[in-house]
């Protein structure tokens, strides 16, 4: 029993990118971050790039909007 609820408490990555509460899923060099400092940097400066481009086109309300709908969403559950 305790097992099964640290598997269903312990989301993965791809688990936080379903349920959006996060943007995407920055990839690590093979073998992981820690043997590859430049590119983890390189992936991770690309993707924050990326996504704040889009973020800054919208107005301080749209994007203010934007964010209360994503956290009021984290959480509910809409069925299968």
């Amino acid at each position: 029993m305790v097992q099964q609820a640290a598997e269903v408490l312990k989301p993965s990555a791809e688990d936080l990118l379903r349920f959006k509460i996060v943007e995407e899923i920055v990839p690590e060099p093979a073998g992981g971050a820690q043997l590859d400092w430049d590119k983890s940097a390189r992936n991770l400066k690309t993707a924050l790039v990326r996504n704040l481009k889009a973020l800054v086109k919208l107005s301080p309300e749209a994007l203010e909007k934007q964010r209360y709908e994503k956290f009021r969403q984290i959480g509910v559950f809409h069925g299968k």
